[in-house]
């Protein structure tokens, strides 16, 4: 088979579409060396595409436009032909004509049930062109039942035509780290012990202002000495964060480093006390993966796949009780049996989960779509 894969989002760090194609594409390059894989870049020379030079069957082509709106629908559908591709994989969006069968992984419909966490133009041009990408492809990947459930009543696809394969977790995620590397990390992020840790980008969608209330709560019945990380780079109506947090007074106990790259954030994870990730909706929620991988007591939201993604492993809580929230973050930081719990059992299931098994099933896909007629 030629598989081509629009991998530009791999050259975006701190998405979670980076996170899902770079580490699928590291994994389906150690499991696969018979088929042959041409990814679409936007910029070949990064850093990501270095570990494919020495692939005998993955090669890379530069697609020359940057601007989504001409890059997938002229530059990515010409290279489909010229190419002569069996199978094309894309994330949401694909060109509205290409060459082969196609499939798309499409992780959540967020824009559909909060357009108000996107720009309007970015909300009406997912609304459009993602439908239209799920009506074409031949089959769609998504990581959990809700968001499978979420493609079939939105767009009316057969349930057969939607294949749930969960998400790996890397393996730089661990619950032992160097003490003296993490310490190092800390330092270059500001960041002091004991904390609480959320992480994600800065957008309305994480709900970030009722998790700040709640802490905020949980801070002032003087139970708890910690402070608040909030890591990720800034995104649609951040502003909003940043004026709640002005407004109250609230600068002293919570810390935004901003993005943390990849190497350190396995760090920054481990050395926190609790995690928590109040969002009002995700299609998987890697972060609470990683945090459970890290060996850090998880609370979630207890609505769209963040139920089904954690099970028994942490606590859910309406994501927009601050109160509640405020209560679920004192009983665990004071109870340290609890956290101990949580901290295993989150462990437990975090550990059933690779890219290679993610990579392994996407495969058979492709197989199983190549030799349908």
């Amino acid at each position: 088979m030629k598989i081509g894969i629009d991998s530009h989002a791999a050259e975006k760090p701190g998405e979670g579409n980076c996170t899902y194609i770079r580490n699928f594409l590291y994994a389906l390059a150690a499991i696969d060396k018979d088929n042959e894989y041409i990814l679409y870049a936007i910029n070949d020379t990064h850093n990501f595409y270095q570990k494919f030079q020495a692939k005998n069957n993955f090669s890379i082509r530069k697609l020359p436009l940057k601007n989504p709106l001409i890059r997938i629908p002229f530059s990515l559908a010409k290279k489909t032909f010229t190419d002569s591709l069996d199978i094309l994989h894309v994330q949401f969006i694909a060109p509205p004509i290409f060459k082969g069968k196609l499939i798309s992984t499409i992780h959540d419909l967020c824009f559909l049930h909060f357009p108000q966490t996107f720009s309007k133009f970015e909300a009406f041009r997912s609304k459009i062109i993602i439908k239209n990408t799920a009506r074409h492809s031949d089959k769609i990947i998504t990581g959990s039942h809700n968001s499978k459930n979420d493609i079939i009543n939105h767009y009316n696809i057969q349930a057969d035509k939607i294949e749930v394969i969960p998400y790996g977790i890397s393996p730089r995620f661990s619950p032992e780290k160097d003490a003296k590397i993490a310490q190092k990390a800390l330092n270059k992020h500001q960041i002091k012990r004991p904390y609480v840790l959320s992480v994600g980008r800065l957008n309305p969608r994480k709900n970030l202002i009722t998790l700040i209330k709640a802490f905020s709560s949980a801070k002032n019945s003087g139970t708890i000495p910690h402070q608040l990380v909030i890591a990720g780079r800034k995104d649609y109506r951040t502003h909003d964060i940043t004026r709640f947090i002005r407004k109250n007074s609230l600068n002293e106990h919570i810390i935004f480093p901003g993005f943390i790259p990849d190497e350190e954030l396995p760090y920054i994870y481990n050395q926190a006390d609790l995690f928590v990730y109040p969002s009002l909706y995700e299609g998987v929620g890697l972060p609470v993966l990683e945090a459970m991988k890290s060996g850090v007591p998880v609370i979630t939201s207890n609505n769209s796949s963040l139920s089904e993604i954690i099970a028994d492993a942490g606590i859910t809580v309406p994501p927009l009780d601050s109160e509640q929230i405020a209560r679920a973050l004192i009983n665990l930081l004071n109870n340290p049996e609890l956290r101990s719990k949580y901290r295993h059992k989150g462990l437990e299931r975090a550990n059933k989960l690779n890219w290679e098994e993610t990579a392994s099933h996407t495969l058979a896909v492709y197989e199983e779509v190549y030799k349908s007629e």
